[in-house]
């Protein structure tokens, strides 16, 4: 059913909604074919993938501040940042002012990962709303925050498949 194909007589309110309905599908669509296509060629999750963009842009970020460019809290930030490390993907520095303070920076295997998703999935959705004239963003933005209220975020740990142990098939 395209865009303009809704049944005879649906109200505008109701024709409206089903309109942004397919619209809010095909984004989520695409997102997910795109993140499975840079799952698929680095072998890397797609949010190490943000992380290490970040971190490339912005060399010697503080986990904190990295925290918030990518909306995460600090304990799964702390995790992904442990499985960027054991991969040789980026390197923890300490502050020579303050042993506390840990700065983060790309490896070279890490800017390989970085590479090897460089073209059109790089920064798609990111070059598409820069595309956006000033008025039309303002609208974006409010209209997802205004649709977010009302979309609970999953619960931690929910959408990763359970693990199984060894010799355990599936059900």
């Amino acid at each position: 059913m395209g865009q303009t194909d809704r049944p005879p007589g649906t109200p505008p309110r109701a024709q409206r909604e089903h309109a942004a309905l397919l619209l809010a599908r095909t984004l989520v669509d695409r997102a997910r074919a795109l993140y499975r296509e840079l799952e698929q060629r680095t072998g890397a999750p797609v949010q190490a993938h943000r992380a290490l963009a970040v971190i490339a842009a912005e060399p010697g970020i503080q986990s904190s501040r990295l925290a918030s460019s990518l909306g995460m809290q600090r304990s799964a930030l702390s995790h992904l940042l442990r499985t960027l490390a054991q991969q040789g993907w980026i390197e923890r520095r300490r502050s020579g002012d303050d042993q506390r303070s840990v700065h983060l920076y790309v490896t070279a295997a890490g800017r390989g990962i970085l590479g090897a998703t460089a073209g059109r999935m790089v920064g798609v959705l990111q070059h598409a709303v820069e595309q956006l004239d000033d008025v039309r963003l303002a609208e974006l933005e409010r209209s997802l925050e205004a649709l977010l209220r009302h979309i609970e975020p999953p619960a931690p740990g929910m959408g990763k498949a359970p693990r199984r142990r060894r010799g355990q098939s599936p059900r």
